[in-house]
């Protein structure tokens, strides 16, 4: 039950992975074929590296492969688990695989990298990242963390969000501790070593939580606590394939529209959609029919927007946010990572 997503951390393991990918070799996935429109196109296998093992955050891709929404836009999809959270958008870099998912803060590391990536949708519009605080201690507001202890992960990304929830709330480093537990969040606040976590997901720990102590417990999400909004889920492709490779261009973009429409079937069918994800996820059956139709009212676009599509202003807020915060050290530029050239209607 206790599997832990991947967090924004990452990045920690990126210069380690960049060597280890390397030595593989250089081989790269095979294009994809041409085509034009969905109808007329020619069919196309895509690798796509996902980033952790299959769980609700993917609640879209699988429902769109099961009811053969890719089958109909002419793409053999398949998923692929990677062996750490650094491989997908690399691996996407050195086209060892055609398309990725992975996180909006990752793109930055990228950037950072000089990896040739570029997301192209978001698959969670918004932070699953959360402070996550039990329900014993009746808090409902971020003032009322003074003289709690928060238990995080250690990772620096975790940290900084630790940092700004703390100036948020108008309080001092010292007035709310931090504790390093590691991944041993649920455990840490369900033994009351800790009042609250950082670095569990809202759709993930902090039903787990609920579910062994019987108490649903307060829930900031990454955006309440002074962290600007970003996508915790983002499609990455190779941004210099998509220039040179009108096949592939071709590919991406069908994987996009029948990514869109994924999402939007999905959010309507709750219960098909549970009935996939248990089908084709290790989580427990009591833990998915409370996390899948959950996850899928998270799916929804922000007001104003359309699935799918990626806000840049956003995007530069975000990276702004995490060049305050020393997590990465260039200087952030959200359209040079970010397109929705390829969204099947114009955001």
């Amino acid at each position: 039950m206790n599997v832990k997503t991947p967090r924004l951390y990452a990045a920690a393991l990126l210069a380690l992975v960049t060597a280890l990918v390397a030595a593989c070799g250089s081989s790269t996935t095979p294009p994809a074929s041409a085509g034009g429109s969905s109808s007329a196109a020619t069919p196309a296998t895509l690798k796509v590296e996902l980033d952790w093992v299959p769980n609700p955050d993917h609640v879209a891709l699988y429902y769109a492969q099961n009811k053969g929404i890719f089958s109909g836009n002419k793409l053999t999809v398949n998923f692929l688990t990677p062996s750490n959270a650094a491989d997908p958008i690399k691996l996407v870099g050195l086209n060892k695989v055609d398309l990725a998912i992975s996180y909006e803060s990752e793109m930055y590391y990228g950037q950072q990298e000089n990896l040739p990536v570029t997301a192209v949708a978001t698959i969670v519009p918004v932070p699953l990242n959360s402070l996550i605080v039990t329900a014993k201690d009746h808090v409902t507001s971020l003032s009322q963390m003074e003289g709690k202890k928060v238990g995080i992960t250690g990772i620096p990304s975790d940290g900084a969000i630790y940092t700004t929830f703390v100036k948020t709330a108008g309080l001092e480093p010292s007035q709310v501790s931090n504790v390093s537990v590691g991944f041993n969040l649920v455990p840490s606040l369900l033994s009351g070593k800790v009042d609250g976590i950082i670095g569990g997901y809202r759709n993930v720990e902090a039903i787990q939580i609920a579910q062994e102590s019987g108490q649903k417990p307060t829930v900031f999400p990454a955006s309440a606590l002074g962290v600007p909004s970003y996508a915790e889920l983002v499609l990455v492709a190779n941004r210099n394939r998509l220039a040179s490779d009108k096949a592939y261009a071709d590919a991406v973009r069908r994987f996009v529209k029948s990514l869109v429409a994924g999402t939007n079937a999905a959010r309507k069918d709750p219960s098909g959609a549970t009935q996939i994800m248990e089908q084709v996820s290790q989580y427990k059956v009591a833990f998915l029919q409370r996390s899948v139709p959950y996850t899928l009212t998270l799916l929804a676009p922000p007001a104003g927007q359309k699935t799918g599509c990626i806000n840049e202003a956003s995007w530069q807020s975000f990276g702004d946010w995490m060049k305050q915060n020393k997590l990465i050290k260039v200087t952030p530029n959200a359209a040079l990572i970010s397109t929705d050239k390829y969204m099947p209607y114009s955001c």
